[in-house]
């Protein structure tokens, strides 16, 4: 057997081999009963539709915004699927460089408008968070001290998404910087138009959809790193 392989699921397959980020996703989900890793799938699918409702009913931003929880969500199913409905045959590679690629838009993007004095929703860093994780899942190879923080991590998101804590954060943004000094004053009016229309408020199915895909991360995260 080669580096970095494991052998796949379910046996019978002659030499087919998973590529390490897929396999220790497999041997984790593994661990669970099928009926519940069934019901994760489920609930996943249940979050691609409310979120794709959304995205269909939405222009701009808020588009973009619940497109990114699709993509997040639609990673997530696959993880999860049980072992006896057997798998998308997707490369892990795809997954990591797909999610990898959309973070590191959104972080490019975030830093962008800051430097040209657009202000931005800070909401937008936790889709960062989650897409960056992603990648770290689909690698397969775990760190324990990683993992943990990581499972914290999207314990206290799901949280804030449960308690509506995002109202207190949707609309606010960091200020354009100019040789490290705020700009204030003058700017106050232009800048609560561009924070209002900037605003990705959710509502509570959304809330809840966001929240219950923290706790399957946790559940993804933990899972892996019992395996180790």
């Amino acid at each position: 057997m080669m580096p970095g392989m494991v052998p796949a699921g379910g046996g019978g397959g002659g030499g087919q081999h998973l590529s390490a980020g897929v396999g220790a996703i497999r041997v984790g989900i593994g661990l669970l009963p099928p009926w519940l890793a069934l019901l994760w799938t489920l609930v996943l699918v249940a979050v691609v539709v409310s979120h794709a409702r959304h995205l269909l009913a939405s222009g701009g931003e808020r588009r973009l915004w619940h497109s990114s929880h699709v993509l997040i969500a639609v990673g997530m199913a696959v993880m999860f699927a049980p072992l006896s409905i057997g798998q998308v045959r997707i490369p892990a590679l795809v997954w990591q460089l797909l999610f990898a690629n959309a973070g590191g838009v959104v972080l490019v993007v975030l830093l962008g408008r800051t430097l040209d004095g657009l202000w931005t929703n800070l909401l937008w860093l936790t889709s960062a968070a989650e897409m960056l994780a992603m990648v770290y899942m689909w690698t397969g190879h775990t760190v324990a001290v990683v993992s943990w923080t990581l499972a914290g991590y999207f314990l206290a998101v799901s949280v804030f998404w449960l308690l509506g804590a995002d109202r207190l954060v949707d609309g606010r943004a960091w200020p354009r910087l100019r040789g490290g000094v705020t700009e204030r004053g003058e700017r106050a009016g232009a800048v609560a138009g561009r924070v209002a229309s900037g605003t990705l408020s959710c509502g509570v199915d959304v809330r809840v959809s966001l929240a219950t895909m923290a706790v399957a991360m946790v559940q993804m995260l933990t899972a892996m790193t019992m395996v180790r």
